[in-house]
C-alpha cells in the first residue's frame, strides 16, 4: 500500500509540470501538427489529385481509393500506436513515425503509374505516420490538464488547423512551379524538419526519468481510475461513439479530398480552388479552438452537436450551390471543416470523460481507427458518386445528411463517468 501512495505521488507531480513545461508541450503538439499526416498529406490530396489522374490516366475513384489507403494504414496503426506509447513512451514512437513519414511521401514522389504499387506506398506511408496524428502528437496533454482540458487540446490542434490552411496554398504553388513529384519531394522535407522540431519541444530536456515514464503512460494521480479496454468495448456508448467517428470522417474527408476538383469541375481556375480550400484549415481552427474552449463548459455531446449540424450546413451550401462563387464556396468550405476540426478534439475528451485515464492511449486509438476508417470510406465513395452520376451533387447532399443525423446520434450518449478532479487545471 505504501510502495503504491508513493507512485500515485510520483505521478501526480510528474503530471504537475511548471507553466512553461506545459506551454512546450501544447507548441510541440501544434508545431507537429502543422506538419503531421492530417494536414501534410489529407488536405494536400485535393491539390494533387487531379494531376495525379492525368499522369496515371487514372479515373476518380480509382486515384482516390489507392491515395487514401494511408487511412487503412492509419486505421490499422491508430490501436498499434496507443499499445507502442505504453510500452515503449511517445518519446521513443514519435521521432520514428516523423521520420517514416517523411520516407514514405518521398516513396510517393518516385511512384511509377502503377495502381498496386501506389497502393502500397501510402497504405505503408499511413501505417507508419500514426504517430504524426493527434493520437500521438496529444497523448501528452490530458495528463497534465485536466479542468481546462478541452482549452488545451484546442490550442494544441490550432496547430492541425493552421497546417490544413497553409499547406494546400504551398503545395499548389510547388507543383505549379514544377509538378506534383517535386512538390511531394519538398513536402517531405518540410515534414522531417517540422517533426523534429516538434519532437524536441514535447520531448527534451525536462523530463525526469520518472516523469518520462509516467508521461508515456498516460498516468497520473488520477490515472488508476478508468475503463480496461474489454470493459469499453463492452458498453453500448463506445460503439455510438465509434460509429459516429467512422460517418463524420467520411463525410467531411470526403469533401475536402474532393473539394479542388469538384470546384474546377464547376469552372473555378486551379489556383482560386486551391486557395478556396485554405477556407478549410480556417473552419478546422475555428472548430479546434471554438469546440475546445465550449468543452470547458458545456457537455461535449451538446458541444458536438452543434458542430455536426454547423458542418452538414456547409456540405448543403456546396451541395446546393451551381456557382464559381468565392463567397458562397468559402462560406460552406469554411462551415464543413468546422465538423471536422471540432470532431479532432472530441476523440480524446470523450475518452478522457467517460473511459478515463487508465487505458486512454490505447482507446484513444481504437477509437481513432474508426475515425481513420471513415476516411477510407469518405473519399472513395465521393469518388465513386462522382463516377457514377458524372458530378458530386449527390455526393455532397448524402454527406450532409450524414452529419446532420451525427448531430442527432451524440445525444444520446449521456453524462460523463469521469469529471473534473477538484483544484485540477
Amino acid at each position: 500500500m505504501k510502495a503504491d501512495s508513493s507512485v500515485e505521488t510520483q505521478s501526480f507531480h510528474a503530471a504537475a509540470p511548471g507553466n512553461l513545461r506545459k506551454s512546450t508541450i501544447l507548441l510541440g503538439a501544434a508545431i507537429g501538427m502543422v506538419f503531421g499526416f492530417s494536414a501534410a498529406y489529407v488536405s494536400t490530396l485535393s491539390i494533387f489529385l487531379k494531376p495525379i489522374a492525368a499522369t496515371f490516366g487514372w479515373s476518380r475513384a480509382e486515384t482516390s481509393a489507392v491515395a487514401m489507403l494511408a487511412q487503412l494504414g492509419l486505421a490499422i496503426g491508430a490501436p498499434l500506436l496507443g499499445g507502442l506509447i505504453t510500452r515503449y513512451g511517445a518519446q521513443r514512437v514519435i521521432p520514428v513515425s516523423v521520420i517514416c513519414f517523411a520516407a514514405g511521401l518521398f516513396a510517393i514522389s518516385q511512384s511509377p503509374g502503377n495502381l498496386v504499387i501506389f497502393g502500397l506506398c501510402t497504405l505503408l506511408l499511413g501505417l507508419t505516420a500514426v504517430g504524426t496524428t493527434p493520437a500521438g502528437y496529444l497523448t501528452p496533454v490530458p495528463t497534465v490538464f485536466d479542468k481546462r482540458l478541452g482549452l488545451a487540446m484546442g490550442l494544441a490542434m490550432f496547430g492541425l488547423g493552421f497546417g490544413n490552411t497553409i499547406m494546400p496554398v504551398v503545395v499548389q504553388a510547388w507543383i505549379s512551379g514544377s509538378d506534383w513529384r517535386a512538390a511531394y519531394r519538398l513536402l517531405a522535407l518540410s515534414v522531417l524538419l517540422g517533426g523534429c522540431l516538434a519532437t524536441v519541444l514535447l520531448f527534451w530536456p525536462t523530463f525526469t526519468k520518472t516523469e518520462t515514464r509516467v508521461q508515456a503512460i498516460g498516468l497520473d494521480a488520477r490515472s488508476h481510475s478508468g475503463h480496461e479496454l474489454s470493459e469499453a468495448l463492452s458498453t453500448g456508448r463506445f460503439w455510438m461513439i465509434a460509429l459516429i467517428l467512422f460517418a463524420i470522417s467520411g463525410a467531411v474527408t470526403g469533401a475536402i479530398v474532393h473539394l479542388v476538383p469538384a470546384l474546377t469541375d464547376r469552372g473555378m481556375e486551379g489556383g482560386q480552388a486551391s486557395r478556396l480550400a485554405a477556407m478549410i484549415g480556417i473552419g478546422v481552427i475555428a472548430g479546434r479552438v471554438g469546440a475546445g474552449v465550449l468543452l470547458d463548459s458545456f457537455h461535449a455531446r451538446r458541444v458536438a452537436a452543434g458542430a455536426f449540424a454547423i458542418g452538414g450546413a456547409g456540405l448543403a451550401v456546396i451541395a446546393a450551390s451551381s456557382s464559381t462563387s468565392m463567397v458562397i464556396n468559402g462560406i460552406g468550405a469554411f462551415l464543413f471543416a468546422f465538423a471536422i476540426g471540432a470532431e479532432g478534439d472530441f476523440i480524446p475528451f470523450f475518452v478522457r470523460r467517460y473511459f478515463g485515464l487508465r487505458k486512454f492511449s490505447l482507446l484513444y486509438g481504437v477509437l481513432f481507427a474508426f475515425f481513420a476508417i471513415g476516411g477510407v470510406a469518405g473519399p472513395i465513395a465521393f469518388g465513386w458518386g462522382f463516377d457514377r452520376f458524372g458530378n458530386y451533387n449527390a455526393v455532397f447532399w448524402a454527406a450532409a445528411a450524414t452529419c446532420l443525423l451525427c448531430a442527432m446520434l451524440v445525444n444520446t450518449l449521456g453524462r460523463y463517468e469521469y469529471g473534473v478532479t477538484p483544484a485540477s487545471i
